[in-house]
């Protein structure tokens, strides 16, 4: 039988042994409350041009498009916001499937190559390797 990885279009470069093992992943990604409108997310991995995403099993997506916006800021302490870097672009929903006990996998694309979001990961793979967190927001595009 083929390895499915065999069978990739591009490599793709895994962000956190966490996709492995349920017990790692935080009780659930937060999200500030400007983003209350979308599902949030973690970045898995990245591939030329695409990534996977990982979401909450109540927070399914439906739509074919979402604006991805990773959230790398940090939670003040004193204002009790989140200070959002702005790194987003339009994806395309390839597939889903669940994962038990963890959520739901996306499979999506970049519609538009050299997006902010797609250039920060592509600059920070090192540190994504390393194990830091991508948490990420996915917003309905209007038709």
């Amino acid at each position: 039988m083929t390895d499915p990885a065999e069978l990739r279009q591009f490599p793709r470069t895994d962000f956190l042994a966490a996709q492995h093992d349920a017990d790692s992943l935080p009780g659930w990604v937060f999200k500030p409350v400007q983003f209350s409108q979308g599902p949030a997310g973690l970045v898995l991995n990245l591939s030329d041009g695409g990534l996977q995403v990982l979401t909450s099993a109540i927070e399914p997506l439906t739509d074919d498009k979402y604006e991805v916006v990773l959230l790398l800021g940090r939670s003040d302490m004193d204002a009790g916001d989140e200070q959002v870097s702005w790194f987003n672009g339009v994806v395309e929903r390839k597939w889903s499937r669940p994962v038990p006990r963890m959520g739901i996998l996306h499979g999506l694309c970049f519609t538009a190559r050299n997006s902010t979001a797609e250039q920060f990961l592509n600059g920070h793979l090192a540190a994504l390797e390393a194990g830091q967190w991508v948490r990420c927001v996915l917003l309905k595009v209007p038709a």
